[in-house]
């Protein structure tokens, strides 16, 4: 079922509050991001442990203590447990310098200590490689999911792939400290975390128009509620681990559904491309190499993980972030060049404005470099001066930089948008040289389905009873004839704008009716049907038909004056033809009148 409007609205409510709290976590995680990258504010591990997965106060196993930890000053040894002071201490950041406070148990004893955090020698292996390559693909994932719920509020499938991308972003800021900390962020950000999983399943699922055939059909039904029991194990876990307590049911539910939730993707994704053609199977190949990269290299963290890490994490880390980027890097490529989701003229244009703004800030931080760096002027009025000549020239260059970065953006990532644009614009400029208006009606149908991908189309042109009667047609179901009385003739006549038609209009399946007009008579139009995915006509697109069909028209209307022209002169010469036939009757006659008489 289509949503309704206020459903969108409510979805995209929902998206922008989403989007504000992930915005806020990014930006803490970002600010405090210098004490985990920066020699000197960076502290040394204290320990390597794992959680105790047992019913009770949240309690980590010492598995070893790093050379020059104070912790083995402090006389703590592998095999104790250790308990931090807050329900979610382990996982604040401490940096060099600041004081830390646990409960270290040995045995039946148990002991308070208070240490400081030690300066690091080094940064861990791959650690600013794998921040700023985790941070850029999660800047990534923000885009795109906000993109996709604002602009694509209307399916299930895209709904979920946009939560999915959110929820990726809304992250637990590990670098800051516990005064940065939000509390109800942090506790939304967590059970996110283990939400992201299944909800690019339900998008797996519902993909692309939220009517599955075969089993992915069956788990449609079946899902939601898989989905629910692991959203109630998250909470669940959360709740008790925010409260100080540990519990291994819920625990070791979300540990089953990260093995058995990408293998769900990967399958239902490949049930959908087995069942696919055409157009549809190109874009389920870039879903699966895109998308199921980030998934597989989930299911590969989870699983070196779950095998006591085989593999060193700092490595396993440097790949999950290395190719979370490249998925997202992609996927956002294939939305935009392969139109896995069709965004229109507002991604274009979006597209154009960002990468001239980028290019302006670069040339002119650039030349300011240059200026302070080697021409070194004494007078900050020189300076200022010189400044406001390169802002200038690089106003009056924006025209011409605007033109090429905009071909550029259409031919990169809209080609196909311009190759249909394109060709009816070169169809406009031979339609000129037709000499039937037959043929022209049907090279008309052609073009204009060639621009909608099959929409269809009909052309309809007024008769001696101003009657408007069907000539050539694609559309099926369109009327054969529509009157000067129809509300849809009264519009286009009254303003001579294109006419949206509405569900009960005679004029339906057609959406768009594009006026055929001369200096405010109407002597034709074309109807346009609806587009093959259910999208509303862009604005750019409509103003280009209405073009069209205005350019055509005005051929058809000139057609009509050769015609009537040449009708003009067929009469003409008849009746030349007959009056000298008169003429050679009436002298004929007289002439025989006198011979007769004489």
């Amino acid at each position: 079922m289509t949503p309704t409007s206020n459903s969108a609205w409510v979805w995209r409510c929902i998206v922008v509050l989403v989007t504000a709290m992930a915005v806020t976590q990014f930006a803490i995680e970002l600010f405090h991001a210098p004490r985990v990258l920066q020699i000197g504010r960076a502290g040394e591990p204290l320990v390597t442990d794992h959680i105790l997965r047992e019913r009770g106060p949240t309690t980590f196993i010492v598995d070893s203590i790093p050379a020059g930890s104070p912790l083995k000053e402090a006389g703590v040894a592998p095999g104790d447990r250790l308990r931090w002071d807050a329900p979610v201490g382990r996982w604040y950041n401490v940096a060099a310098g600041e004081r830390l406070a646990l409960t270290v148990m040995h045995g039946e004893e148990s002991r308070r200590i208070e240490v400081t955090m030690p300066a690091a020698r080094s940064l861990p292996r791959y650690q600013l490689a794998s921040y700023v390559l985790g941070a850029a693909a999660t800047l990534v994932a923000l885009l795109i999911g906000a993109l996709i719920g604002w602009r694509r509020p209307d399916l299930t499938a895209y709904r979920a792939l946009a939560i999915a991308g959110l929820l990726q972003a809304f992250q637990f800021p590990y670098s800051a400290p516990e005064s940065a900390h939000v509390a109800a962020l942090d506790f939304v950000a967590s059970v996110s975390s283990g939400l992201v999983m299944g909800a690019i399943v339900f998008f797996a699922i519902n993909y692309p128009d939220g009517k599955p055939i075969g089993w992915r059909a069956v788990m449609k039904r079946i899902y939601p509620w898989l989905f629910g029991v692991l959203v109630v194990a998250n909470v669940i876990h959360f709740v008790r681990l925010y409260e100080g307590q540990f519990e291994p049911a819920a625990g070791w539910i979300s540990r089953t559904y990260s093995v058995a939730l990408p293998i769900l993707f990967f399958w239902t994704l490949l049930l959908a491309w087995r069942q696919a053609r055409g157009e549809l199977r190109v874009r389920l190949q870039w879903i699966l190499a895109t998308v199921g990269t980030i998934v597989g290299l989930v299911l590969i963290g989870t699983l070196n993980r779950l095998a006591e890490t085989p593999v060193p994490v700092e490595v396993v880390d440097l790949l999950q972030s290395g190719g979370s980027l490249a998925g997202t890097l992609g996927f956002s490529y294939a939305v935009l060049r392969h139109r896995i989701f069709d965004f229109g003229l507002a991604v274009n244009r979006t597209l154009v404005f960002a990468i001239i703004g980028v290019i302006l800030l670069t040339l002119f931080q650039v030349v300011h470099a240059i200026i302070g760096e080697l021409l070194h002027f004494s007078d900050k009025v020189q300076t200022i001066l010189f400044g406001t000549i390169v802002a200038f020239a690089i106003h009056f260059s924006y025209g011409r930089l605007k033109k090429r970065v905009e071909r550029f953006v259409d031919w990169m990532f809209f080609k196909g948008w311009a190759i249909r644009e394109e060709g009816l614009q070169q169809f406009v400029a031979v339609a000129k040289h037709a000499s039937d208006p037959d043929a022209l009606s049907q090279l008309l149908v052609t073009a204009l389905d060639r621009y909608t991908r099959g929409a269809g189309c009909a052309v309809f042109q007024r008769d001696a009873n101003n009657v408007y009667l069907r000539a050539t047609a694609t559309l099926a179901g369109a009327p054969t004839q529509l009157g000067a009385n129809d509300e849809t003739v009264l519009a286009m006549r009254t303003d001579g704008k294109v006419f949206h038609i509405g569900d009960e209009s005679p004029a339906r399946p057609a959406v768009l009716a594009l006026p055929m007009a001369h200096r405010g008579e109407l002597f034709g139009f074309v109807l346009i049907g609806p587009t093959l995915d259910g999208e509303p006509y862009r604005t750019d697109q409509i103003d280009l038909l209405k073009l069209v069909a205005h350019e055509v028209g005005l051929d058809f209307y000139a057609l009509t004056l050769e015609q009537l022209t040449k009708r003009i002169e067929d009469e003409r010469r008849t009746a030349e033809t007959l009056r000298a036939q008169l003429q050679t009757a009436i002298a004929m006659s007289r002439t025989d009148y006198v011979v007769r008489a004489d």
